[in-house]
Order: structure tokens, then sequence, then C-alpha cells
């Protein structure tokens, strides 16, 4: 009882902290489905791509934009490392996504998905600040809720 209830603590801090980041698919597009959210998608290369080192630091790991999310969408990183290895099963999770959604390869590249992965909004441009992003998907949010 003990542990499940620790877990269920740090599951709840971890909820008021800010937004809920994750790092595998399956769990994320759960977790959107169970709370009838959106998943926000981003594409990255972490230890190698400049700018998405700049917007994980700058903008997504920001108080301002983890609390605008929280109550929001959740996160899903998916990674494209070149020095680090990912686990074989998330990988090939990853590459899915690549190939329906960042066929170009972009990086980083942001989307904002539907708990069924379908794609609703798609962002175009560099996000230097947490106010900047934030107020496009506050745009796109406006936009999918009226054609709903």
């Amino acid at each position: 009882m003990y542990k499940y209830g620790m877990t269920l603590l740090l599951l709840l801090f971890a909820y008021g902290a800010g937004a809920q980041v994750f790092t595998d698919p399956a769990a994320a597009f759960a977790m959107a489905s169970q709370h009838q959210k959106p998943v926000l998608l981003v594409f990255q290369g972490s230890d190698w791509c400049i700018p998405c080192i700049r917007l994980e630091q700058q903008v997504l790991s920001a108080p301002r934009f983890t609390d605008f999310a929280r109550d929001r969408f959740f996160i899903l990183k998916a990674d494209f490392p070149q020095k680090k290895k990912i686990p074989p099963a998330l990988q090939q999770q990853y590459d899915s996504l690549a190939e329906a959604f960042n066929a170009e390869g972009r990086f980083p590249k942001i989307l904002l998905l539907g708990k069924d992965r379908q794609l609703l909004h798609a962002f175009q441009q560099d996000y230097p600040t947490p106010a900047i992003l934030i107020a496009e998907i506050e745009k796109a949010l406006k936009e999918i809720d009226a054609a709903m």
C-alpha cells in the first residue's frame, strides 16, 4: 500500500508542478484519451540540434510555459539524438510518428495532435520565448474549438 500511495503522491505532485511531459507516445496518447486533451508533439534532436536545445531551455522548460500547458494538453517529446541511444521500441514509435507527421525531417517541429493522433495544427515558425508559443497555441486551440 505504501508503494502505491507514494507513487500516487509523486504523480499528483508532478501534475501540480506543471505540464505533463512524456517521452513514450503510447503513454502520452493514453493519457490524452483518458483526459480528453490534445498532445503537443515536439520533434527534437536533443544533443545536436541547436534550435531544439534553445527551444527546450528557453521555452518548453520555462515555468510560464509549463504552467500554461498543465491544464490544456500533454507534451510528447520525440527525440532523435545522434549521441545517446534510444531504446529500440521507443525509437520505432518515434520513427512511426516521424513518418506520419515529419517526413521532411524538420527539427524542431511542433504539432498539436488530437487524442486519436489526428493532426489538429502544425506550428510553422521558431518560438524564442514562452509568450510567443503560448499565443500561437491559444490561437490554434480557439480555431480548433470553433471548428468543432
